[in-house]
């Protein structure tokens, strides 16, 4: 039986109004009942916050969580939290050569409508296997049933150099489905 490779997700804040209950919580929690992909849920509003499950992440206890899963309102190169924009740059330095083994998931707007050269970099200061997400603004619920198939795709094989490939082609199989997303997957073998 293989072992399933956990999911750590950090949510922002998607609307002003604190009663609203959007979430991705119940996408883990299908995958966990379903498929038995174990996952640590976080929350976070503001800059500090999401430092905080950023570090938490990279330690040794939470190895058996290589997919980080950032479900947020994004615009180009950053997510928006409550307190400003956080750029992809300042993520890529708390995160500098300590994502080893790891696929970083970008559930938000438009965070990777840049060009691939900053993906690539981004990839290359982190040391993240693959970093994924979508070129344009996507609409929640569609959004959402993609990032369930993705997350399910991303168990499928191993994180080497072929079992990345193969995730990457289904990934992209699956994306055909949702083509106005624009969807992007950048792996390591790709900076060579």
């Amino acid at each position: 039986m293989k072992k399933e490779k956990g999911i750590f997700c950090i949510e922002g804040m998607w609307e002003k109004d604190l009663r609203d209950k959007k979430s991705v919580y119940p996408i883990l929690d299908l995958l966990q009942r379903v498929e038995d992909i174990p996952f640590i849920y976080k929350d976070a509003a503001i800059s500090g916050e999401f430092e905080f499950y950023l570090k938490k992440w990279t330690q040794q206890r939470y190895k058996e969580y290589p997919i980080l899963y950032l479900a947020f309102h994004g615009l180009e190169s950053c997510l928006m939290l409550g307190d400003g924009n956080y750029e992809l740059e300042d993520m890529s330095n708390i995160l500098a050569g300590k994502c080893d083994g790891t696929i970083i998931v970008f559930g938000s707007c438009n965070t990777l409508s840049i060009d691939k050269r900053y993906i690539k970099n981004f990839l290359y200061k982190t040391g993240a296997l693959a970093v994924c997400g979508y070129g344009v603004d996507v609409a929640w619920t569609e959004s959402s049933a993609f990032e369930l198939m993705l997350l399910s795709v991303l168990q499928e094989n191993e994180f080497t150099g072929r079992g990345l490939a193969s995730i990457k082609r289904k990934a992209y199989r699956i994306s055909k489905k949702f083509p106005e997303f624009q969807f992007r997957m950048v792996t390591r073998k790709e900076l060579t």
